[in-house]
Order: C-alpha cells, then structure tokens, then sequence
C-alpha cells in the first residue's frame, strides 16, 4: 500500500475540508492510504551533510506528496530525499512565479503586455488602467486594478513591493477561460465570470459556466501541456479583442468548479494518476 501525504498549510485546511476527505474516501477504493500533513508541522534542511525532513510527530515519510500549497523549496526538497511530489518541483517552481511563466511563454503563445516591477516605481509604465499582481499570488488575492499613479503605487504596497508585475487590462474584464488538466488530459474548459469586478475567480464571488474552445485555440492549450509534466494544473486564459490571451497556470487548483459540472469523480482520477506515477515513474 502506498502512503501520500496531502500537504497544507494551516490556514487552507477548513476552506477545503470536502476536497481533503474525498482523498480518504478515494484512498480506501484504491488501496492507498492518506495522511493530512501540515506545512507548519514539517522541518527540513540538511544534517550531516545529508537532506533530513522530519514530521513534528515522527510521522512516517511517504512514497508521494500531494502538494496543494505554494512552497517550492520544499516540493525540491522531497524530491532530493527520493520522494516525488504533485506537480513536480520544476513545475511549481515556475508556475507560482507568474514572472517565470510568461518568460516561459514569451514567443509561445499571446499575453497582455507585463512589466516586471522592482518596487520603487512611482508611475506605471504601461499605459492606465493597469493590473497589479503579486508574483506568487493566487486565487485573485493580492490582485488590484490602477487607474492613476496613487492607485499605481497603493497597488504595488498592498501586493507586494519587492515581487509584484503589472499588466495591460483586458478589454473585457471579469471574463477569463480555465483549463483544467490532468497530465496531458483536458479534463474540463470553464469561462469564470464576474458582473461586479474585473477578477472573475469563484473565490472572489465569480460564477462558472462550461466553454467551448475553437480547433485553434484547443492547439494553444496543446502547446502548453506539452511544455511541463503536469499533474493537475488549471491554465487560464483572459479575453481581449476576441482573442484568448495567457494569463498563468494555476498550480494547487481548486475544484469546487469541478465538483459541480459532472466531475465527482476528479479526485479519484488524480489519485489513480499519482499512483500510476508511483509504478510507473517518469
């Protein structure tokens, strides 16, 4: 029987309670066993020369890690030990770093103009209104709109001033096209939509409807999944003058989408591809 730890942070725990029983639920039909493991119960670094990572309660270390958190050193870290991670380090490395991702896409695929920023700037320098992300934000958060200067820098302070980017704003705000992916399958396209604000997420009060792509931009998505080894990531896209445009990928993704459009059984399809992995490594 093969262990997977489920890794959290503290604070994401409660707000994805169903998603985390559904892995114990889809572990006892598979013959898998899942243990819950808290970000802030784990220590790791080197010790006599050697890569240590320990549990704050002397838990068994597992055969995989789930990672459904944004911390990449320690995803590199499980794998220095031998155990692999969901997404892979290489993965999460680049795709929680939106600076990474459109370098990584630059030449590739089309995205709205982005600017990285070093913090000190005192006027954007992309043409108003502009968005202002954090580099490692995700789910909206840390995601504001700038129309003026003042706005400029109040953005850069409340993302993040030492790692944030700005970016042209999209022609049609509060509309944006996820792609679910399970490794190299399309498991779902949804348009997120948002009449009150130009972020579309569920997460800050966005609703969901099921999409359909053209040949030519299903090729688009295509050419990204070849580009990573992904576990389960959603790309997203946004809309500008009728074109679908990069946005970035989102790594620990959520799936309340999923859930509600006829795909009850996501986690179970992903613990099976997690498993298939552990036989079968790539």
């Amino acid at each position: 029987m093969k262990t997977i730890w489920l890794v959290y942070e503290q604070n994401n725990i409660e707000r994805n309670r169903f998603f985390i029983d559904q892995w114990f639920l889809a572990a006892g039909k598979q013959n898998a066993q899942i243990t819950l493991a808290r970000y802030e119960d784990l220590t790791f670094g080197m010790k006599d020369g050697k890569a240590f990572l320990r549990h704050r309660e002397g838990k068994t270390l597992p055969d995989a890690a789930v990672m459904r958190l944004n911390q990449p050193l320690l995803s590199f870290h499980f794998e220095k030990m031998g155990i692999p991670v969901f997404n892979s380090a290489h993965v999460a490395n680049i795709v929680n770093d939106k600076r990474l991702t459109h370098q990584m896409m630059s030449g590739f695929v089309p995205s709205m103009d982005t600017v990285f920023l070093r913090g000190d700037e005192e006027a954007s320098p992309l043409p108003y209104p502009v968005v202002v992300k954090a580099v490692h934000s995700c789910g909206g958060r840390q995601v504001y709109l700038a129309r003026n200067d003042a706005e400029f820098r109040e953005a850069i302070k409340a993302a993040s001033p030492d790692a944030a980017l700005v970016q042209a704003l999209s022609d049609t705000p509060g509309r944006d096209v996820r792609v679910y992916v399970l490794g190299k399958e399309i498991v779902d396209i949804m348009m997120r939509k948002s009449e009150e604000d130009f972020r579309s997420n569920i997460g800050q009060g966005g609703s969901a409807e099921p999409y359909q792509m053209c040949e030519s931009d299903l090729k688009l998505v295509r050419k990204i999944i070849d580009m990573f080894d992904f576990s389960l990531v959603g790309i997203d896209f946004i809309l500008h003058k009728g074109q679908l445009m990069f946005n970035e990928i989102e790594d620990a993704v959520g799936t309340r989408i999923l859930f509600s459009n006829g795909h009850e059984d996501i986690v179970k399809r992903y613990l099976a591809f997690v498993l298939s992995r552990l036989k079968s490594p790539v």
